[in-house]
């Protein structure tokens, strides 16, 4: 089973959250890995950043470490349809969430993978998405 983390994951993965570190610890390097969206969330709050300042610094880095062991899985057809469901299911009930939210979800659903975040409010609104907080 794939864990893919949203963004407030990966920002715990980036400050080493020992919570986070814990969940992590068990599953197997495959087992691991995050969505577009959500890197591109990552990126948008480190370029905000002034440039050669040292939280930047700190932050680019452990970024790269991050990226380099956990993959980013592909924007697919199937996460566009998974999407475009998602959503109109969501505006129907008037529960909308975020867009990069119900994104990493396509992703995670198109690919068959649980959500890992600490939102559960917005991910737990999608019917059939598998979602956990990780100190559960």
């Amino acid at each position: 089973m794939i864990h893919v983390l949203d963004t407030t994951a990966l920002s715990a993965a980036m400050r080493y959250e020992s919570a986070l570190m814990e969940f992590l610890r068990p599953l197997r390097p495959g087992d691991v890995a995050t969505a577009p969206p959500a890197v591109a969330e990552i990126e948008y709050r480190i370029e905000r950043l002034p440039v050669g300042s040292r939280k930047r610094e700190l932050l680019e880095a452990e970024r790269a470490r991050l990226l380099a062991t956990i993959a980013v899985l592909d924007w697919t057809p199937e996460a566009s349809r998974h999407f475009g469901r998602m959503k109109t299911h969501l505006e129907r009930s008037g529960e909308l969430i975020d867009d990069f939210d119900m994104a990493i979800a396509a992703v995670a659903a198109a690919h068959d993978a649980t959500v890992v975040t600490a939102n559960l409010v917005h991910f737990t609104r999608i019917p059939g998405l598998r979602v956990l907080h990780w100190r559960e």
